[in-house]
């Protein structure tokens, strides 16, 4: 396998991302309002808190790894730590000034179901596959700019509520092609790449269910169930 043949799977999985009913109810002019994205920063700041964690994980692993492995792994959690904040930052510059962090909800089950993984990933099974959560992650830009540019235009949402996608990007870029380097130069066998694509598809997967619960989400709050998200006002 090669870094092409993951490329490839990543733009299939994204293609059939693409053709889902509530994406195009989501860019239907006048459908969604800024509660939609506001609930998807909740769910960001929570599943982003441990992204940090997560790949830290890797490098505790009581078996034997190569020690320049578990230094990336270690630096890519430095890297990642806070993040979190972006995502907090912007939901409270989307309108809600004195939101604090302990007025959000829980994880949705979906984004709690996203976070297992991750550590159960990171936890057992190739030490590797991990890499597969960061080798889309960290280019996802690329795939989402028509859904950002909806976000800022259609919603009207302003730059200073966008930090997580605008900054966050910029830092992605150079994170993606170290990742790339990484998978290149530790995945020795069939079973480590196959173990990344796995993670990869498995982890993208569970990220559209986590979106596809926050748009069921907000149609309730458009149906006037506001229990979850008390904050959230028009």
């Amino acid at each position: 396998m090669s870094l092409d043949r993951l490329k490839e799977r990543l733009e299939s999985e994204f293609m059939q991302l693409s053709a889902s009913p509530n994406l195009e109810k989501v860019m239907e002019p006048g459908f969604v309002d800024k509660r939609l994205y506001a609930i998807y920063l909740v769910e960001t700041y929570h599943y982003t808190r441990h992204n940090a964690r997560n790949q830290a994980v890797v490098a505790t692993r009581p078996e034997a790894l190569d020690p320049r492995y578990m230094k990336f792994c270690l630096r890519h959690a430095e890297e990642e730590t806070g993040h979190e904040l972006m995502a907090f930052h912007d939901l409270r510059n989307l309108g809600y000034p004195t939101l604090a962090e302990a007025d959000l909800p829980a994880p949705l089950p979906s984004t709690q179901t996203l976070i297992d993984s991750l550590y159960r990933t990171a936890r057992e099974g190739n030490p590797l596959a991990r890499l597969g959560y960061s080798y889309w992650a960290e280019q996802s830009y690329a795939y989402i700019q028509p859904l950002l540019g909806m976000i800022s235009q259609g919603l009207g949402v302003p730059d200073k509520a966008m930090t997580f996608f605008r900054e966050h990007s910029s830092i992605d870029e150079t994170h993606a092609r170290v990742v790339k380097e990484t998978i290149e130069r530790f995945a020795k066998t069939e079973e480590d790449w196959n173990a990344i694509e796995e993670c990869m598809v498995q982890s993208l997967k569970l990220t559209a269910r986590m979106l596809d619960e926050v748009f069921e989400r907000f149609l309730a709050i458009k149906e006037g169930d506001t229990a979850r998200y008390p904050f959230l006002t028009n």
